[in-house]
């Protein structure tokens, strides 16, 4: 083991750059500066960097990462570990009618909760926990998740309600953790929902279209 915390860039199929130990995902104490705060402002002065490459400006502005979107909770269907509903944010919240599925990263509160008393979830959140962490291997890697059997309801479709899944290309790092999935308007969402089952809700079709058979 290498003892020591490692970037993204220095993991590579699942293990340390250097010696090749396998990498694992740890929960660790320290402290965060909330720089989301500042990103107004780190966007704004970034347009005074004249002398920069475009480039390096757009490879910063990403990196500040701002996006504007909504927060959406969903009610579960019964409490677990003290949790009695998953927050969602989105920066699409125009495709929720086309939701099948809620998923949570393997390192959600939730998925930490099931996992207490499911040794079977609680070895797919391991597995998870040794894949790849940068975006590249995330997007390649395959679809891998647990059902929960939980169940969470639609906001705004009365008596709807949709399974909770534990998966591995959700991350913690990004938003809340957890993400409505809509497989009609999501890649990864329509590769998972092939992979075990789940249904695939058109959330446009073209005039006359069926949407059973789009």
């Amino acid at each position: 083991m290498d003892n020591t915390v490692l970037a993204n860039e220095q993991v590579v199929d699942g293990r340390g750059w250097r010696s090749g130990a396998p990498v694992e995902k740890k929960q660790l104490s320290q402290w965060f500066l909330r720089i989301t705060d500042a990103a107004p402002d780190l966007l704004a002065a970034l347009d005074t960097l004249e002398r920069w490459p475009e480039r390096v400006r757009t490879m910063q502005a990403k990196w500040i990462g701002r996006s504007e979107g909504a927060r959406v909770r969903f009610a579960l269907d019964r409490p677990t570990g003290g949790i009695a509903d998953i927050e969602v944010y989105t920066t699409r919240p125009d495709t929720l009618f086309g939701m099948s599925f809620l998923a949570i990263a393997p390192e959600h509160p939730l998925a930490a909760a099931v996992a207490a008393h499911t040794p079977a979830a609680a070895g797919v959140i391991a597995e998870c926990r040794r894949q790849g962490t940068t975006e590249a291997a995330i997007e390649t890697a395959e679809k891998q998740g647990f059902d929960t059997g939980l169940r969470v309801a639609h906001p705004f479709l009365p008596g709807q309600e949709f399974p909770v899944w534990i998966a591995n290309f959700v991350l913690m790092e990004y938003g809340t953790g957890a993400i409505f999935g809509c497989p009609s308007g999501d890649q990864r969402d329509l590769e998972f929902a092939r992979k075990y089952g789940l249904p695939v809700v058109p959330v446009v079709l073209p005039p006359g279209a069926n949407a059973a058979t789009f």
